[in-house]
């Protein structure tokens, strides 16, 4: 069994890959949605977390759609392949299993999912866009990929703050949705309050080191 891939495409969009199977989390373009895969995940409905998703699914004709219901209502010509989420349950695709965190996007009524994805061995967090990882303290995971925009999102000093709540360190995180926020400088400050903690800031469409 080889080992979970992961690569960053831009904002908060990853593509996962293990034994030949590839999912899609939240592709912010339409340049994101240009993959080959069997699945799309989009923890909620704005345009920089579903920019590809309507490319992914017209590439990918038997791939399925993985949502919550209010990002599913804009996807309207996909339902045939879409599969609602729901907070606190599971869906299982080949080996890739699917757990649904709900999280509180600042500013906006908007349902925000985030999701641990696990296949075999290997385990990756995403938040969406959340102001706390509350559903995330006592979750084991390998990479959690959090925001540190603020407003909308924790900020640098509120995502440090909720990270310190978790029961344990995490192995490793992984910065995203940054925008005029120095991600390097969120990293060194986390790596000194969490030493067990270590922190990546990725870059577009570079597999990441984990």
């Amino acid at each position: 069994m080889s080992e979970l891939q992961v690569r960053f495409l831009g904002q908060s969009g990853f593509q996962l890959t293990k034994d030949r199977s590839t999912i899609v989390i939240d592709p912010p373009t339409k340049k994101a949605g240009n993959i080959n895969g069997e699945l799309v995940y989009c923890t909620h409905g704005h345009i920089d977390h579903t920019g590809g998703v309507k490319n992914f699914l017209e590439r990918n004709p038997n791939a399925i759609f993985l949502t919550n219901e209010q990002v599913a209502t804009q996807f309207k010509q996909f339902f045939d392949r879409t599969v609602i989420a729901h907070n606190g349950g599971l869906y299982m695709h080949g080996e890739w299993k699917f757990t649904f965190i709900e999280g509180k996007h600042g500013l906006f009524n908007t349902t925000n999912l985030g999701v641990v994805v696990s296949n075999g061995d290997d385990s990756f967090g995403h938040c969406g866009d959340t102001v706390t990882f509350e559903g995330f303290y006592s979750t084991r995971l390998d990479t959690l990929a959090i925001p540190i925009t603020g407003i909308v999102t924790t900020s640098p000093l509120e995502a440090i703050s909720e990270l310190q709540k978790f029961d344990q360190p995490l192995p490793t995180i992984v910065v995203m949705h940054w925008v005029l926020r120095n991600p390097d400088r969120f990293c060194r400050r986390l790596t000194r309050e969490i030493p067990g903690t270590r922190c990546i800031v990725p870059t577009k469409g570079i597999p990441l080191l984990l």
